[in-house]
């Protein structure tokens, strides 16, 4: 049975593990996690499907736990799974370890030394997981984050990942969009359009 997390401890865990191991990343990946975590309570509103939001919110900030200790980028889910699951926390080790772009087949996986299974996001709170996580884009030089468009993830994936990752994106976009709605998601635009607001104050403030 998975260990119980509150929304204080998960914050006070990610915090422990980055002052351990990478002071210099602490707050912007406390920053990151909680825009993730903020957009994907918002779009969990406008969902039909029931969605655990008390989880949702806590796999939100342990997300990229990962990234304290792991040595390549691409194996901070699995990393920061393995952590989790030393927790006693395998509900969210599954979240964060099929958290990265929009999952990683078991292909994939086993292409990249990432073990022999899928890493694909399979409940309805992994899916927000993800599609809220590809949302922030930061600006390592301006250090400011800044929620872009899922047209904007895909632009991006097709860059990075080439042309065939684009339709699968697309179709994951397109479906987490479809559960939301169309009145959901022109609230959802205006809650960003704020959100970019906010965040470039914070950015003024604390230069």
């Amino acid at each position: 049975m998975d260990a119980t997390i509150t929304e204080d401890e998960t914050i006070e865990l990610l915090k422990k593990q980055f002052e351990k191991y990478r002071p210099d990343w602490k707050d912007e990946i406390l920053k990151h996690s909680i825009i993730v975590r903020d957009l994907s309570l918002f779009l969990a509103g406008f969902i039909k499907d029931k969605v655990d939001v008390d989880f949702l919110g806590n796999a939100c900030m342990l997300h990229d736990i990962g990234y304290a200790t792991a040595k390549d980028k691409i194996r901070h889910g699995v990393v920061g799974a393995e952590f989790l699951r030393g927790q006693g926390l395998e509900k969210y080790a599954k979240a964060c370890e099929r958290h990265i772009g929009i999952g990683i087949t078991k292909d994939e996986a086993l292409e990249l030394g990432l073990g022999d299974k899928d890493l694909v996001p399979v409940t309805i709170e992994e899916k927000i997981l993800c599609y809220c996580d590809n949302l922030d884009f930061f600006d390592k030089e301006t250090k400011i984050h800044t929620i872009k468009s899922s047209d904007d993830v895909v632009k991006r994936f097709t860059e990075e990942l080439g042309s065939a990752y684009k339709a699968k994106t697309e179709k994951f976009n397109r479906m987490i969009e479809y559960a939301v709605g169309k009145e959901g998601m022109l609230e959802f635009l205006r809650f960003v359009k704020e959100y970019n607001l906010r965040l470039r104050m914070m950015s003024e403030l604390n230069p």
